[in-house]
């Protein structure tokens, strides 16, 4: 558990299964960073295009 100021918050992992092998070399070229930090990104703009629909 990781606690900052007053607030306590869990760290939760999640293990993301890749069938395409193809399409996840294709994505992982792509990076520009880490792999979690890409995935991240990718998953706020998803919210941020489905929150304007």
């Amino acid at each position: 558990m990781f606690i900052s100021g007053k607030k306590s918050e869990i760290m939760k992992k999640y293990l993301l299964l890749v069938e395409d092998e193809k399409l996840w070399e294709k994505f992982k070229e792509l990076l520009e960073r880490d792999i979690n930090t890409e995935i991240m990104e990718l998953i706020k703009k998803e919210i941020k295009r489905r929150e304007k629909e």
